[in-house]
């Protein structure tokens, strides 16, 4: 075995006892840039695909649920993962996804939700869907931004 030493920080440093054959498979691989800049047709963000499964997504976890703020902040976490889950089964590579979900209490009032983003209209892309009830409201917002 190989003693290979690796330095963490200015004042600290680490060993550690290595056989040739675990160096081997721990090689780190170096890939170059492909330089795409623009998603192929297949690639590109399917918004209208999207907004039909968020919609269907959350059609079945709420159907019937009652506004808990308690719950709500977890409940939001979760529908978060799912449905960037569903996009990535729909398939949008090399598309950075951020989804924001918003749950809160009908009590008769009006809701407007905005957002403002900074991007690359041609590569870029986003679809929101709502969820309503006599109790409680939902909105999902799916943004994807492509990246090199």
């Amino acid at each position: 075995p190989q003693a290979v030493a690796a330095k963490a920080g200015r004042s600290r440093i680490c060993f550690g006892i290595m056989d040739d054959e675990s160096a081997q498979q721990n090689q780190i691989q170096v890939l170059e840039n492909t330089y795409i800049m623009k998603p192929q047709e297949h690639e590109k963000f399917r918004a209208n695909e999207v907004i039909k499964a968020v919609k269907a997504l959350l059609d079945e976890r709420l159907k019937g649920k009652r506004y808990d703020s308690n719950e709500s902040a977890q409940l939001s976490k979760e529908l978060c993962t799912e449905i960037k889950e569903k996009v990535k089964e729909i398939g949008a590579p090399r598309h950075k996804l951020v989804v924001q979900v918003t749950i809160g209490e009908v009590q008769g009032q009006g809701v407007r939700i905005a957002s403002r983003c900074l991007w690359d209209v041609e590569t870029d892309n986003h679809a929101s869907a709502y969820y309503t009830n006599p109790y409680l409201y939902c909105v999902a917002m799916v943004f994807a931004c492509y990246y090199e």
